[in-house]
């Protein structure tokens, strides 16, 4: 049989195991600690990486966006210039010396003729400034019109006494010009037998504006037209077919009084009876580098000037 516990042994056992499960205790939690909180840790860092890769793709969609944005409102910004912005075929009057000095630099020979020659205009002929003409086959009628419908000049007296719109059938009919029906409006070649009702709208046209500019008194209210009229290419073409026609017309009237090698300015400022003075920049120091068209007005006609560099293209200066 056997011997019953001892008491006072007994507790000693309970005492030696009960720091042992104490400490089985704080390791559980410990560990269920750590796992929890590893647990969070990654899920925070996966979320932290998910938002950093949504940031990004956010940023390189919307940088793809930016730069597809910009470019379309480039395009629009040039498009919306380009059909509303005036598009003056005469530009704004600039000063003199400052056009050459862009436009002729270098020390060739040449550019320090032109630059010597603008230098003559400014200090001589008390020019200051020059308005640029665009570059076509039409720029000494525009040179010259534009000045005509700025200044107000009034119609040559020989249109006054004719009806120039009928002008076409006449050449026709009254003087057996069969050219006239073989006549060609810039790059159309052939117009067919329209030809009378479009040259009779063109120089209609001409009539029209220029009896409307003639009769402006106020000198800026007839510089701001003529931006306008200057600013619409259709308009424009038709007045310098309807001066190309009126030209052809004086050839027919005033051919045994050409004499000069310049016949297209002599012709021009016999039709308008206006006495063209053009400055050939390339002839300066020369017997040429101031000419007149015509040399010697039948009467007191306005002066119109002009200044070319090469006899091909013109510009209009400014006294």
């Amino acid at each position: 049989m056997a011997a019953p516990r001892s008491p006072t042994r007994a507790r000693e056992r309970e005492r030696s195991h009960a720091p042992a499960a104490g400490s089985d205790q704080v390791h559980s939690w410990t560990l269920a600690t750590s796992q929890a909180l590893d647990t969070v840790w990654r899920m925070a860092k996966g979320f932290v990486m998910l938002a950093v890769s949504f940031l990004m793709a956010a940023v390189c969609y919307f940088r793809r966006l930016h730069l597809y944005s910009g470019h379309k409102l480039k395009w629009w910004i040039g498009y919306l210039q380009r059909k509303f912005k005036r598009n003056l075929s005469v530009e704004a009057e600039v000063d003199l010396l400052s056009y050459c000095a862009r436009e002729w630099k270098g020390e060739t020979p040449r550019t320090k003729l032109m630059r010597k020659a603008y230098e003559e205009l400014f200090w001589r002929h008390h020019i200051k400034c020059v308005r640029q003409v665009k570059r076509d086959n039409y720029d000494a009628l525009r040179s010259v019109l534009f000045q005509i419908f700025s200044q107000g000049i009034s119609f040559p007296s020989w249109m006054k006494e004719k009806d120039i719109v009928k002008l076409p059938e006449k050449l026709l009919f009254s003087q057996g010009c069969n050219w006239i029906q073989q006549y060609s409006f810039g790059p159309e070649k052939y117009t067919g037998s329209n030809v009378f009702g479009k040259l009779r709208k063109c120089v209609e046209l001409l009539k029209t504006q220029w009896t409307e500019f003639n009769g402006i008194r106020d000198y800026h209210k007839r510089g701001s037209m003529c931006n306008t009229l200057f600013s619409d290419a259709i308009l424009e073409y038709k007045l310098y077919e309807a001066l190309k026609f009126i030209m052809l017309y004086q050839v027919t009237e005033v051919y045994e009084q050409m004499k000069t090698k310049k016949i297209d300015m002599f012709i021009l400022g016999y039709s308008l009876e206006v006495k063209i003075k053009v400055f050939r920049l390339f002839k300066f120091n020369s017997r040429d580098f101031e000419v007149c068209y015509p040399e010697e007005p039948l009467r007191d006609w306005p002066e119109i000037s002009l200044l070319t560099e090469n006899d091909r293209h013109y510009h209009i200066p400014v006294f």
